[in-house]
């Protein structure tokens, strides 16, 4: 059974937390990437329950703030991007 369960969601990002530790992932087109890495060179994985352990690396987990800062953050740029396109 997966140890990663899913806080918050918005847009395409993902507040996940795992024993305690968070981290920010993004899902899209049924894979799930950490957010290290080029925008084309993120490993990503099939979005699955444990996905989030796969794709984020052992020291993107974080302290519950630090990470719904970054959440926060993250949904705050697609939403200005979105706003862009659209």
């Amino acid at each position: 059974m997966p140890n990663v369960r899913t806080v918050s969601e918005h847009g395409s990002f993902r507040l996940v937390e795992r024993d305690g530790l968070y981290a920010v992932i993004e899902a899209r087109n049924g894979q799930v990437y950490g957010l290290h890495g080029d925008e084309g060179d993120r490993a990503g994985a099939p979005d699955r329950p444990d996905a989030a352990e796969a794709v984020v690396a052992p020291g993107d987990w974080s302290a519950e703030d630090d990470a719904r800062r970054r959440f926060e953050e993250m949904t705050a740029r697609g939403e200005d991007l979105a706003r862009n396109i659209w």
